[in-house]
């Protein structure tokens, strides 16, 4: 078996592309998800039945806790639910909105990008120029 001596890179110097279709700070911001009634609940109850939990003597690991903030969102009455459920439905509107938001901002993306693509034309020397 030979051995193949490995390709010296020190003197490697990384470089920016000159176009990339995917620049960081062209691109729009991502979206966060919308969240549901369940998880503001689950957000505002678990520090609560972690230490119910705990002074009670009961484990408080990961599964005994989601086990009781399921169980506790399951008996919960329909008033207090419906806060958590108008919580969840502004949050979605709010996705909503940020999503439509940023599906116009991407159109208009590819929009400047196409208009770009057209303008620019390599020659065969390798310089650039536009058409006219």
């Amino acid at each position: 078996m030979v051995k193949k001596n490995k390709e010296d890179r020190t003197g490697w110097v990384a470089v920016q592309p000159e176009y990339s279709s995917r620049s960081s700070n062209d691109q729009p911001a991502s979206v966060r998800p919308a969240t549901s009634a369940y998880q503001f609940f689950q957000r505002e109850m678990t520090a609560t039945i972690q230490a119910e939990l705990s002074s009670s003597g009961e484990a408080s690991d990961v599964g005994s806790l989601t086990k009781a903030v399921s169980s506790r969102w399951q008996t919960l009455d329909s008033v207090r639910r419906s806060r958590y459920e108008d919580m969840a439905r502004e949050d979605k509107l709010r996705f909503l909105k940020e999503s439509h938001q940023r599906d116009v901002e991407m159109m208009q993306r590819q929009e400047r990008l196409r208009r770009e693509r057209e303008e620019i034309i390599v020659a065969d020397d390798g310089r650039r120029s536009t058409r006219s």
